[in-house]
């Protein structure tokens, strides 16, 4: 019985998110009620508020399978190089596929009421994938005359990917996925190999 209602909980999550993706794509964020999510879902009041409290936990919630997605992607990519800081970055291919594929969704959000909060969001789940792939790595190469602290350089990493990908996807025409990585990875190794080793 726990299987079958594990199951039925997951469809619904995944009716409200699509419910709510669509019309993110249709309307401002600020603009689309809880009604409008349930009508277009196909779902009831009583059942969305079992799960949730508000349309922003739905869309957060909505979130929390991109950092496992971004792990996995991470680890199945096969190492471009035998220098062991590249590792640290090897979320951002997946991480760029994904914004282009959803790009309608993200642009919108960026630019609503809820952007902020998403990007805090997004921007944690980046902290947190850099800060457990780096920290034996980071202690282990890091300069020692160098003086930048490990929580900095966490930070400075997860900013300047946000930064690139928020600049890439306000283009009319961006570029492919695999190209703006590159791009990213050619502004932030040097900076990686020189502050590392």
């Amino acid at each position: 019985m726990k299987k079958t209602e594990d199951r039925r909980i997951q469809k619904t999550h995944k009716f409200l998110h699509e419910a709510l993706i669509s019309l993110i794509l249709e309307k401002k964020y600020e603009s689309i009620t809880v009604q409008k999510i349930l009508d277009r879902a196909n779902v009831g009041r009583s059942t969305f508020y079992t799960h949730f409290q508000n349309k922003d936990e739905l869309l957060l919630n909505g979130l929390h399978g991109l950092k496992d997605m971004l792990r996995t992607a991470q680890m199945r990519a096969p190492s471009v190089s035998a220098k062991p800081y590249e590792r640290i970055i090897g979320f951002s291919l997946p991480m760029f596929e994904h914004a282009y594929e959803y790009r309608g969704v993200w642009k919108a959000l960026l630019r609503s009421r809820a952007g902020l909060v998403v990007r805090q969001h997004i921007l944690k789940i980046l902290a947190d994938l850099i800060r457990d792939e780096s920290e034996k790595e980071f202690r282990k190469l890091k300069r020692e005359d160098s003086d930048i602290p490990f929580d900095l350089f966490v930070h400075f990493l997860a900013e300047t990917f946000m930064l690139v990908i928020g600049w890439w996807l306000n283009q009319n025409n961006p570029i492919s996925p695999k190209k703006i990585d590159g791009i990213f990875r050619d502004l932030i190794l040097p900076n990686l190999a020189s502050n590392l080793y």
